[in-house]
């Protein structure tokens, strides 16, 4: 990591960083990611792509690119710079619509306390909507795509780097075949959920359904609102997944759906894309949601990294993020936590984990998100930040090739991030800005205020990164809501 630093130390102090300046490992993962569609395929048959691959030599064991210098390598790079330069000038047209109303927002009303502390808060991963090689899909890339049981080896891995705990839910499309396959293998660490992706053109991911399910082998037959209705037998935890992927689907029928994935996939406001192109439309899902809660429904909004195949040099990555959170060890519980809302999600490495409490000052018990807390009077709020994993390796060389031409790529990029509280109506009540360095693995952040809340409302937390030179924002986090029944 030194030595990549210091080779790219005098373009960061000589000029500004372009992507003429960009690593091929860089080029070629932002291509591939730009190239794939709103269904997560891939298609080799795009002559960008065919070129690709055709040109590198990929070790997806070891996650690493093996380059070679020659003609066609060359002619690659330039093909590459091409088309992201074309896709970046597109992008830098369009205005970020949230981050110029935000601008106008002005100071909030609620003062918010934020202090820095070495407390952190016990509790597991669950990770979401994640496909193996059983998924028909991607057929021409299947030396891209992961067996269940090294699917599941990686993600052990990935919780022996943070001294942590987990629960996987593979969820491929129409079978729940890698639960069995991965049955036997199970250990301490990584529990795991029987799971499907069910339903035609609207995507259910159910999770921790019954075995023999009669129902399975017929999603594709349902849609919409027959495919909430035609689940209810599963007995498993019923997500709408990325309900604005290729088109809304409406909270008016998400009926009595469990939960709803309101971001998805790395492809949208990831670390690497610079170029802002639109993906699943994760801002308007999670819209969706908080219109719903503004309604008086619950849904518990989760995050689903819907892996379906290698982005070379981003495999560990695109694998796991973006990650929920449940704050509670008890991993055997996760399903019940799920049905409950105790739970977060984060959007990236270098994002901290979050948990939000309430409770009335007349009492001493602290309630977690999903809960209902009762009471009178003011109510104390305060939201965790724990920053534990964010030091921690993800990935190989090729990975940390591109993580750092990233940030030599954007350093110029004045950024700040902002804690932002809103209420059942979905107005903003209170919100903080921080300076992410302050923080470390060992040094994290707690936000407190007291809010002066009615019968019937709810409190929920969203961080988010504010660049302020590129005008834009970008999610790394939210918790579900606490709802608020005033005595």
């Amino acid at each position: 990591m030194v030595l990549l630093i210091l080779s790219y130390s005098s373009l960061a102090l000589g000029k500004k960083v372009t992507i003429d300046d960009a690593p091929l490992e860089w080029l070629i993962a932002n291509t591939l990611k730009e190239k794939t569609d709103f269904d997560g395929h891939l298609h080799k048959s795009d002559p960008l792509v065919n070129s690709i691959f055709d040109t590198i030599n990929y070790n997806p064991h070891l996650d690493e690119i093996i380059l070679t210098s020659n003609k066609k390598t060359h002619q690659l790079k330039a093909d590459l710079i091409e088309y992201l330069k074309k896709n970046q000038n597109k992008a830098l047209k369009k205005q970020d619509e949230t981050y110029i109303k935000w601008k106008n927002e002005g100071l909030s009303s609620i003062p918010v306390t934020l202090w820095r502390t070495n407390q952190k808060v016990k509790g597991h991963y669950y990770f979401n909507h994640i496909h193996t090689d059983i998924s028909q899909d991607n057929e021409k890339l299947e030396f891209l795509k992961i067996s269940p049981r090294k699917t599941y080896t990686t993600l052990r891995y990935f919780l022996k780097n943070r001294n942590s705990t987990g629960t996987v839910a593979f969820t491929d499309h129409d079978t729940d075949k890698a639960y069995d396959q991965i049955l036997p293998h199970l250990k301490p660490e990584l529990a795991a959920l029987r799971g499907v992706e069910w339903g035609g053109r609207t995507h259910m991911g159910l999770v921790g359904i019954k075995k023999n399910w009669e129902e399975l082998p017929n999603g594709r037959n349902y849609r919409e609102e027959e495919s909430i209705r035609k689940s209810r037998s599963s007995q498993g935890f019923r997500i709408v997944n990325h309900p604005n992927r290729k088109g809304p689907f409406h909270y008016s029928s998400w009926l009595d759906a469990d939960g709803v994935e309101v971001w998805n996939t790395l492809l949208e406001n990831s670390p690497f894309l610079k170029l802002k192109i639109k993906r699943s439309n994760n801002k308007k899902a999670l819209k969706q949601w908080t219109e719903a809660l503004s309604l008086g429904k619950r849904y518990t909004a989760v995050a689903g990294s819907d892996f379906h195949f290698i982005v070379p040099c981003l495999k560990e990555r695109s694998l796991v993020y973006p990650v929920n959170f449940i704050p509670s060890p008890d991993k055997h519980k996760t399903e019940q936590f799920l049905h409950e809302g105790r739970v977060s999600f984060i959007t990236r490495p270098d994002a901290p984990k979050l948990t939000l409490q309430a409770k009335y000052k007349s009492t001493n018990q602290w309630s977690p998100m999903g809960s209902q807390v009762s009471g009178s009077g003011s109510l104390n709020v305060r939201l965790f930040g724990d920053f534990s994993d964010t030091n921690k390796r993800i990935g190989g060389y090729c990975y940390n090739t591109i993580r750092t031409f990233w940030r030599l790529f954007t350093f110029w990029k004045r950024d700040y991030w902002e804690i932002r509280f809103y209420n059942k109506s979905g107005d903003l009540i209170a919100k903080r800005s921080l300076r992410p360095h302050r923080y470390n693995s060992k040094k994290h952040f707690k936000a407190e205020f007291e809010f002066p809340s009615k019968s019937n409302d709810l409190i929920r937390a969203e961080l988010w990164q504010v660049n302020r030179r590129s005008k834009s924002i970008d999610l790394l986090g939210a918790t579900n809501p606490i709802y608020i029944k005033q005595q």
